[in-house]
């Protein structure tokens, strides 16, 4: 997973011009997240009008002063939280929408830095500007800016090996000062009209979906890209299937990552490029050919021919009903009708969310989705017994039927326990199950007793959230296991339950992988009847020759190279150390082992339905090659996935999986599938 996939949307980090713009050696480390050992921090929320209409930003340059020389995404070890922008020193720099200058000033990494914040479309976002010298800071905290207007110089101060301008976008404002999160300016950047260029006319909106541009009604230039191009490039990315989600973290006719996605703006039409319609496929690949050029699909974009095109002006997709699909292909579904994202709202049957806060919203409709047992979910009142948490909308109440009874008890226990393996992901606070105080930081321990069975907490789970203010409209909620891909309950069919055997054979032999990984790969071998101990000990192999502590270019992470938005559909806290990490040796090779399970199940179907192919040397190859490049490209193959990066990448991947599951395998037991 995380290599041998060139051939997708990689992350931004492979960056946005390898083939389009100079090098420039510039070095950043301010406030990078070191993400690598915490859990579950994909599922990002986005709102459903996540990319601003042109009309309400601009460029922070002018196109004739920059070139980008940086990406978005890991890099050194560190997140690259924006994109760089060389230029000549003293190069003006803009603000890039109407807000408020939340800082300027000196700043570590950046030497000096302005943060503005804006409130566009009713939703909030922050750009940040670094690197200028202190004469080339031209405003001040509390100043009220225009979009356009010259608030900086570029310049080349604190870590930086040249002149440069590190431009950053926040959705939900900056960290260090609304508790955000950074995405991908590219989208704003390649999108964005210049400073002092007339606004782009906005469409109205939509009844019960998105705003979009107006596609101009002109033919397209030779060179300019167009909707055959994509679907051409689309019939080799996944065989114009629009609608396809490999299971490996790619989406859509055109295989984008997550994170460039919603990075280019695509969580403006969908969470994933897979639930979004061909069309809306289309603009967003625009935005992002803008950025990273075809390197963004190096190999299929040649076999396509189509290396020659360049992007296409901005709504030219959006409009684009009078270019139907290939006959024959597979459409992406409809665009959402409404601002309910992956998580529907808590029923009304079970509670309401008037007066309940974001953070809230999002663990209030996740423990609906994940756990229907539970009838009831209560939280806001106006009296909160002198506590601010249920008056102030951040507090839910997750009440548990039959609390007494074991199947009570053992219900209320794997709500507490979702909660708190997911705390970074809900924003958590703390909880409270049975008298037992678990905060988000920090030990457990037990209450006062207060007298009856609610005030200590046995019949509900409680659960206090940060918040993050009240709802605007549009947000889209997710949550780890419950959305995106193959969720938890498809992924618990494929392993024990309660410790019971999944029908598998530990067949590693004694001494042939570290002693770390052994007993997972002996428990995750009996998850399914499919996969093998020593199989999953050939995964973990050519991932990572059993480095834990592995993070790939990327971005996938520990000893079996999870990606942030793939591993939560398949992660649990199996070591016992409360948490479910990635980077942790048992989780991860438990969730490897879920995966493997879930991609046999299909592939195996597949093959008694006459759809795919076994090869000679048996299906086990095929898990493998699922592993690497989705089971996707398995079933949309037919079997063996030939050409391009198949055959330089997955192929050989397969090949070198097999023979060490075969060099691993004790051989006095049976090896399964050859």
């Amino acid at each position: 997973m995380g290599e041998g996939n060139a051939s997708k949307l990689l992350v931004p980090l492979l960056a946005l011009v390898m083939g389009f713009f100079a090098s420039c050696t510039v070095i950043i480390s301010v406030a990078g997240d070191d993400d690598s050992c915490l859990p579950l921090t994909s599922g990002i929320d986005q709102p459903a009008d996540a990319t601003l209409s042109p009309g309400a930003k601009v460029k922070p340059m002018k196109v004739k002063d920059f070139q980008i020389t940086s990406g978005y995404g890991p890099r050194d070890g560190a997140m690259h939280e924006g994109i760089d922008l060389a230029g000549a020193l003293g190069a003006p720099i803009y603000a890039a929408a109407d807000g408020t200058v939340t800082a300027a000033g000196t700043a570590s990494g950046f030497g000096h830095w302005i943060v503005l914040t804006h409130n566009i479309n009713g939703h909030v976002w922050s750009t940040v500007y670094g690197h200028m010298f202190a004469d080339g800071v031209l405003v001040k905290a509390g100043q009220k800016v225009t979009a356009g207007q010259h608030i900086a110089k570029l310049g080349n101060d604190g870590q930086s090996t040249g002149p440069h301008l590190h431009f950053e976008v926040w959705d939900g404002g900056h960290r260090d000062f609304t508790g955000g999160h950074s995405v991908d300016p590219a989208g704003w950047v390649s999108t964005s009209p210049e400073p002092g260029a007339a606004p782009a006319g906005r469409a109205p909106a939509q009844p019960g979906g998105p705003r979009v541009l107006t596609a101009p009604r002109v033919l397209p230039a030779a060179d300019v890209v167009t909707a055959a191009d994509w679907d051409a490039v689309a019939k080799h990315e996944s065989g114009g299937n629009w609608k396809i989600n490999t299971g490996n973290g790619y989406y859509g006719g055109l295989q984008f990552a997550a994170s460039t996605w919603t990075g280019a703006g695509g969580a403006q039409y969908a969470p994933t490029a897979d639930k979004a319609t061909r069309e809306q496929q289309m603009e967003v690949a625009n935005r992002v050919l803008g950025s990273q050029g075809w390197g963004a699909w190096p190999t299929t974009s040649k076999t396509a021919g189509v290396t020659g095109k360049k992007p296409a002006p901005a709504g030219t997709f959006l409009n684009a009903a009078a270019v139907p699909p290939p006959a024959g292909a597979p459409s992406g579904p409809p665009a959402p009708s409404g601002p309910s994202g992956p998580l529907p709202p808590l029923p009304k049957s079970k509670g309401s969310e008037a007066h309940f806060q974001v953070d809230t919203i999002r663990l209030a409709r996740a423990i609906a989705a994940k756990f229907p047992q539970i009838q009831t979910i209560g939280g806001w009142r106006a009296d909160g017994g002198g506590y601010n948490d249920h008056p102030s909308g951040r507090a839910v109440d997750v009440m548990i039927p039959n609390y007494t009874s074991a199947q009570g008890i053992a219900l209320g226990n794997a709500v507490n326990k979702y909660i708190l393996d997911n705390k970074k992901h809900f924003k958590l606070e703390y909880t409270i199950w049975r008298q037992t105080y678990y905060p988000a930081v920090g030990k457990s321990n037990i209450m006062n007793d207060r007298g009856d069975p609610t005030q200590n907490h046995f019949d509900h789970v409680h659960a206090t959230v940060e918040g993050h203010g009240m709802p605007r409209g549009g947000e889209v909620y997710t949550a780890p296991g419950v959305t995106g891909g193959i969720g938890a309950d498809e992924s618990a069919d494929c392993g024990p339950v309660d410790g019971q055997h999944g029908g598998g054979v530990d067949n590693l032999a004694a001494g042939r992988v570290p002693p770390a990984y052994e007993p997972w790969f002996r428990k995750a071998g009996l998850l399914c009847p499919q996969i093998s101990s020593a199989f999953l000990g050939g995964i973990g192999k050519q991932e990572t020759g059993f480095n834990a502590s592995l993070v790939s270019p990327a971005g996938a992470k520990g000893p079996m190279q999870f990606m942030d938005y793939t591993y939560p559909s398949w992660a649990k806290d199996d070591d016992g150390n409360g948490r479910a990490s990635a980077t942790d040796i048992g989780d991860a090779v438990m969730a490897a082992g879920r995966f493997s399970c879930a991609n046999a199940k299909q592939i195996d179907a597949a093959i008694a339905a006459g759809r795919v192919k076994e090869p000679a040397e048996g299906r086990e190859i095929l898990y493998a090659y699922a592993y690497n490049a989705g089971v996707g490209a398995v079933l949309n193959a037919g079997g063996t996935p030939t050409g391009g990066d198949y055959d330089t990448q997955t192929r050989p991947y397969g090949q070198k999986v097999i023979a060490y599951a075969k060099q691993f395998a004790d051989q006095g037991l049976p090896e399964k599938n050859r």
